[in-house]
């Protein structure tokens, strides 16, 4: 029987006698025997989301789930030709659309890490000052961090400050070399610019951080 079926279907017998299709007014009861993996259920005595099914069980015990044609709010949620269009032409890498996921690009500095400086492409730097600590070092920016905004906040903080190294940094026309946070809270928020070949950092805000 199976063999005439899959003959009229041109299609290879299985290499076992197991159903692949069958068609009925009841669905299989789940544990079922006798239905290969992906077997076609046709439910003659269905109605919409329920008319059509695969066993994603195996002949031992099969367990058969219905398939169902979307409905038309999810249609209405599908992407216009216009959408698609601006998908298709879409260009930036996964890294690129990664940067505008801040816990993506979020890090915290605490004294043990200090020497490893401050990762380049984080937006957010959590400092967590301890006792406080100096040889925290601020890396020039590359031409990847042009235009990124940086945040750098002091966390927490039992005593004393942190002490942060600046590489190339400008601040309204002057440049400073070290930023010390010394409270809770205090924040230093910097942008990456370049002028010829030369990048920097430029303060575009601080929150009582004292910048030297």
């Amino acid at each position: 029987m199976i063999a005439r079926l899959c003959s009229l279907l041109k299609m290879e017998k299985p290499d076992t006698d197991f159903l692949l299709f069958a068609s009925g007014d009841t669905v299989p009861t789940d544990a079922d025997t006798g239905y290969a993996t992906g077997c076609i259920f046709q439910h003659t005595d269905g109605s919409a989301g329920t008319a059509f099914y695969v066993n994603e069980g195996d002949e031992d015990s099969c367990a058969f789930v219905a398939i169902a044609g979307i409905t038309a709010d999810q249609e209405a949620a599908l992407p216009s030709t216009a959408q698609k269009a601006v998908l298709d032409a879409l260009t930036a890498t996964a890294a690129e659309l990664n940067l505008l996921d801040l816990s993506a690009t979020t890090e915290t500095v605490a004294e043990a890490a200090k020497l490893t400086g401050i990762t380049a492409g984080s937006r957010y730097v959590k400092i967590t000052g301890g006792s406080g600590f100096t040889g925290l070092v601020l890396p020039v920016p590359t031409a990847a961090q042009v235009g990124m905004v940086k945040q750098i906040t002091l966390d927490t903080i039992t005593s004393g400050a942190v002490v942060m190294t600046i590489t190339n940094i400008a601040v309204g026309g002057s440049a400073a070399t070290t930023a010390t946070f010394d409270a809770a809270g205090e924040s230093l928020v910097l942008i990456g610019k370049v002028f010829g070949t030369t990048y920097r950092w430029s303060v575009i805000g601080e929150d009582g951080v004292t910048l030297s």
